[in-house]
């Protein structure tokens, strides 16, 4: 998606995926996953550069269960330090992320939408800095998995997002993602969450890996082509939508029953905005329609604002503090 603070912007970036048919003879029993009891799930990317993520919560299916299963915070980058001339990863919270999450602000922002139910990722984005999830090695695979649990832990996170943007990369190599998977995995509780956006360096991901994965995300657009070794559709979203340019509801709500009735575990949303901005709830009420039979989708709001301080520096952990 978007290495924001170095002002790329949005994932305009993306390529819009190619658009097949999911033939309707495929299987039709819906699945539901352990973590919700309605499938498929829905994922939110919420840009916390100028969104606040508390606008996901505030969309309601009848029964009062929230639309979105999770909140993805989009997003925190890799950065990188040299102690005594070894080259560790970090992470960096920008300036506008890290009071969402820092001193205390996850209690704000993440903790209400998960007592809605709501699981709350933060999504991990390269930033230039010429290191990112495909280029590690064990070292680094190690330490940066450890950064991340940490910032599971210490936040009350519910899991990590990767997504393989704005690295710039001087070379890759061929097992560490797969690495970061594995050991994130190890490390966190068992009902914490691990997402791949399929972008960048996914395909070096091993069946190992990707059978940890918990939802694969296709590029923008409707795509049953899952490229992750070991990720069932179970797990796979293959409509993923930017609302920040929403097309026809109406296809859209077309594809959400086809890939509900082929059982496809979730559906991907991107760059949810205010609803002066763009206004998502009419597609909302036609996914709800075409994905679970739901009659409605309300909101209550929306419009929240962005209204917590910025911190200029930023703030990154490092292995001092997970230490």
């Amino acid at each position: 998606m978007v290495a924001f603070v170095m002002g790329a912007s949005m994932l305009f970036s993306c390529q819009q995926a190619d658009e097949p048919m999911i033939d309707k003879g495929q299987e039709s029993a819906l699945k539901t996953r352990a973590y919700g009891d309605k499938t498929p799930t829905v994922t939110i990317y919420v840009e916390t550069n100028d969104v606040n993520p508390l606008n996901a919560g505030d969309y309601k299916l009848p029964d009062g269960t929230p639309y979105a299963d999770i909140v993805e915070l989009f997003a925190s980058n890799i950065h990188k330090r040299t102690v005594n001339g070894v080259v560790e990863p970090t992470l960096y919270l920008n300036d506008k992320m890290t009071n969402l999450l820092e001193n205390d602000g996850y209690l704000t922002y993440v903790k209400p939408l998960q007592d809605m139910g709501i699981k709350v990722l933060l999504t991990v984005l390269g930033d230039w800095q010429g290191i990112g999830v495909a280029n590690m090695n064990d070292t680094q695979t190690t330490q940066f998995a450890k950064i991340l649990a940490y910032a599971v832990e210490k936040y009350g996170l519910d899991g990590i997002g990767f997504d393989d943007e704005y690295a710039n990369y001087p070379s890759t190599n061929s097992t560490s993602f797969s690495q970061i998977i594995i050991k994130l995995r190890e490390l966190m509780p068992a009902d914490k969450l691990i997402t791949v956006f399929q972008w960048g360096y996914y395909n070096t991901i091993n069946a190992q890996a990707g059978a940890l994965i918990d939802h694969a995300y296709a590029n923008f657009g409707y795509s049953t082509n899952i490229g992750i070794s070991g990720v069932t559709k179970d797990h796979f979203a293959p409509l993923s939508i930017n609302l920040g340019s929403i097309g026809s509801v109406t296809v859209y709500g077309d594809y959400a029953y086809e890939l509900a009735e082929a059982g496809y575990g979730s559906i991907m949303h991107f760059n949810l905005r205010t609803r002066n901005d763009s206004d998502p709830l009419n597609l909302f009420k036609a996914i709800a329609d075409g994905a679970w039979g739901e009659t409605n989708v309300t909101c209550t709001n929306g419009n929240r604002p962005q209204d917590w301080t910025f911190v200029s520096s930023g703030y990154e952990i490092n292995m001092d503090e997970v230490e």
